[in-house]
């Protein structure tokens, strides 16, 4: 596991270039003379809120200067939120962010499915330093992708980015299936049953997966399988009991600060967890899980949520991905016909949301900055349709 920064050498390993990139960007908005119009939504304020809220459980419970740097890191993705909502409105707007995805994670996982083929299945992802900290958290990050580039094949009229992005795309499923992540491999099926339900080439997306599923039977080692295979057995696996641990110590958390909740990652400090340890007996539900010798980190974006922001910040999380769906719908239905590139996008930002929500259930990445990316660029569009439907102001009669 290893920063980004250590791919470049000379001045470049010193100079921070988000620094340098966020400051270009502020300081170009603020001497903008024409800016983009911009409308307060319902979502902005709900993300604005939950921001506000997550500052909440650090300020009254900071047991640790870590909870600090997370929220620092946190309003830093949320700073990249805004930003997004105030200056993306052209075609060539979202598609620069989508390049942008593209060429920056879906490197990464080219680079490691590149690794898995040439390893013949024996390479595993570690992640990158960051919130792509673990192979879990990069395979989420893909699964996330994959729709983008799946839309970006769609719009693009020249045929060597088309097989370069479908050659990308081939390496980016096998990182994932490399990363040995259930999660991510759970997610992936999800993302190929979207798409099959959704799309009217069925019969090109199943080839595509019997494609697939020869290229993982002939590459993955044994160990692979026997991995994945403990997706059937979840009740006796240790990985999967001790997720839940988690999951009934952060629900216990939250019980004892339902509003504001422990702040980020408190479940996790000896402290917070032990308090709860005795009393996981109180919640029978799934498992049953021995007292932990340990504290762990939530596993899942909803309990992630629940333990650090209580049962109010578990609302405000779920109203936006509730919001945001619907959202997309309503756009699709009411604004963008079938067809126009805002209807395709917003249906590949639909579809890289249920993987978010389905490969996050066992996954802490509650403020994974994808996903405020993704709701700001629903958010645009959104914008876009208003601002198209408002009457064209007319000069007043001599």
């Amino acid at each position: 596991m290893y920063p980004l920064q250590n791919w470049v050498y000379g001045l470049a390993l010193s100079l921070r270039f988000n620094l340098v990139f966020s400051l270009i960007t502020m300081g170009g908005y603020v001497l903008m003379k024409n800016k983009p119009p911009f409308k307060l939504t319902a979502l902005f304020v709900l993300v604005m809120l939950f921001l506000f809220h997550s500052f909440l459980g650090v300020a009254f419970y900071a047991l640790h200067d870590g909870m600090w740097n997370s929220l620092e890191e946190f309003f830093k993705g949320i700073l990249f939120f805004i930003f997004i909502t105030l200056l993306v409105r052209k075609k060539d707007h979202f598609e620069g962010i989508i390049y942008f995805l593209t060429l920056a994670l879906c490197f990464y996982g080219a680079m490691e499915g590149g690794k898995v083929l040439l390893s013949a299945g024996g390479h595993k992802m570690s992640g990158i330093l960051g919130p792509l900290g673990d192979n879990n958290k990069v395979a989420l990050g893909l699964n996330m992708t994959i729709p983008l580039v799946l839309y970006a094949i769609s719009e693009t009229k020249v045929k060597l980015i088309k097989q370069f992005l479908r050659v990308l795309l081939f390496f980016c499923v096998l990182a994932i299936l490399g990363s040995a992540s259930r999660g991510g491999f759970v997610a992936l099926l999800v993302l190929g049953f979207v798409y099959w339900w959704k799309n009217g080439k069925k019969l090109s997306i199943i080839f595509g997966f019997l494609f697939m599923a020869v290229v993982t039977v002939n590459l993955m080692p044994s160990s692979w399988f026997e991995r994945m295979d403990t997706l059937k057995e979840a009740g006796q696996e240790n990985t999967l009991i001790s997720r839940v641990t988690s999951w009934k110590i952060n629900t216990l958390a939250a019980m004892d600060h339902p509003f504001i909740g422990h702040g980020f990652n408190a479940t996790a400090i000896y402290i917070v967890w032990r308090d709860y340890a005795h009393n996981l007996d109180s919640l029978n539900f799934f498992v049953d899980t021995p007292i932990p010798t340990k504290g762990y980190v939530a596993h899942s974006i909803y309990f992630e949520v629940l333990g650090n922001q209580g049962f109010v910040g578990l609302f405000i999380f779920l109203l936006i991905l509730f919001l945001t769906f619907s959202k997309i719908k309503f756009l699709q239905k009411h604004h963008f016909e079938r067809g126009t590139w805002q209807h395709n996008l917003l249906g590949s930002i639909h579809v890289s949301l249920v993987a978010y929500c389905v490969g996050g259930a066992a996954l802490s990445a509650a403020y994974f900055e994808l996903l405020y990316l993704l709701v700001a660029l629903v958010i645009c569009l959104q914008i876009t349709a208003l601002e198209g439907q408002r009457p064209p102001s007319h000069p007043s009669a001599v």
